[in-house]
């Protein structure tokens, strides 16, 4: 017995069951289906209800998930939406996404009525006279936000807006907390634990901050602060981004990090923005079809999206004219490289869909 025992371990028999054993598995996988990669874009609903062709298209691309209420669809149920593309994408995991910031960033009021959202301003003029009732209602407020988007099936929210604002004159300054980074932080991280805490992840924006007196998304900003700068003003408020996992970037060139190459863009900046945090989880450009990217020439989108990924994004949006051809769109989709396609699948885990 003993020596039956001895020859069945042999050096040999190890080998060749192991072998077999190889065999099987590679006959196995040739037989069940194989996983899709997913690709790292979040697209927009051109058009609801959904061509054919729309359909095969979002097959095609296996999207990482979708940035909702733009283009607004009257009559469109989030829930319906989201049975409908698990059929078509044959997956549960893609994530919903929406800009709900407050004030004049209100997306929910597409899908509730009469949905109160404050800006985030009034929190920081409330906190110039009492503190901690600031930090209480901005958190009160991302609560009933989170609330309110689980119910709607949103996953993901770009928001809290963390930078501090420049000043009076800043552009649209009513998006900003304050120009205090130590209370534009307060506010953000209590915003964000609200909406947490609400149901919904919060990703915060736009890192390192570009808030100047033009329109950021317009106009390309040359943010000349100090590198001592960039660290007390634009990375100590997106500390907190990364217990969620989630990120987006400014547009803008920071000459004391890279003087030559627009954030989204450059390498140098990636690695500063996970150094200083520091951070290991997703960092997603703002949308790259808005002209601070690279000018208005939207046929160069498929070249941004390949560009910002190699750089060292690992999610990207496109965010293709609402009168795009699916078959136009897939083009430049597909200019994205496969290797940063399969660096992304690592990845894809770090944001759970949430409803």
């Amino acid at each position: 017995m003993t020596q039956k025992l001895t020859r069945l371990l042999s050096f040999k028999n190890i080998v060749r069951l192991a072998l077999a054993c190889l065999i099987i598995f590679g006959a196995c996988q040739a037989f069940l289906p194989h996983k899709k990669d997913i690709m790292p874009v979040v697209l927009l609903i051109n058009r609801y209800p959904m061509t054919p062709e729309d359909k095969q298209f979002l097959k095609n691309i296996n999207p990482y998930g979708f940035l909702l209420s733009i283009p607004i669809h009257p009559g469109l149920k989030l829930p319906d939406l989201k049975k409908e593309l698990e059929e078509v994408l044959g997956r549960k995991d893609f994530l919903f996404f929406i800009d709900q910031e407050g004030g004049a960033v209100n997306r929910i009021k597409h899908f509730v009525d009469g949905f109160d959202a404050p800006a985030p301003e009034t929190f920081g003029k409330l906190a110039e006279k009492n503190f901690d009732e600031a930090v209480r209602q901005a958190y009160e407020y991302g609560v009933r936000t989170g609330k309110t988007l689980k119910d709607l099936t949103i996953d993901v929210v770009f928001a809290p807006l963390a930078e501090p604002s420049a000043g009076p004159k800043t552009h649209r300054k009513s998006r900003y907390f304050s120009q205090n980074p130590e209370t534009a932080k307060a506010l953000a991280d209590a915003f964000a634990k609200g909406l947490d805490d609400g149901g919904v992840t919060p990703c915060y924006k736009h890192f390192p901050g570009a808030p100047t007196e033009t329109d950021p998304h317009q106009t390309q900003q040359e943010i000349t602060d100090s590198l001592d700068t960039l660290r007390a003003r634009g990375v100590k408020p997106f500390e907190e981004a990364a217990r969620w996992n989630c990120l987006m970037t400014a547009l803008a060139v920071y000459p004391a990090v890279d003087k030559d190459t627009t954030s989204i863009f450059s390498p140098a900046f990636y690695r500063f923005l996970r150094k200083e945090i520091p951070y290991q989880g997703l960092i997603i450009p703002d949308a790259l079809n808005m002209e601070a990217a690279e000018g208005a020439d939207i046929t160069t989108i498929g070249a941004r999206m390949n560009k910002a990924l190699e750089a060292g994004a690992d999610v990207v949006m496109p965010f293709f004219p609402f009168s795009s051809s699916p078959q136009w769109m897939e083009e430049q989709l597909r200019q994205i490289r496969t290797p940063q396609i399969k660096r992304f699948q690592k990845k894809v885990h770090l944001l759970k869909r949430r409803n």
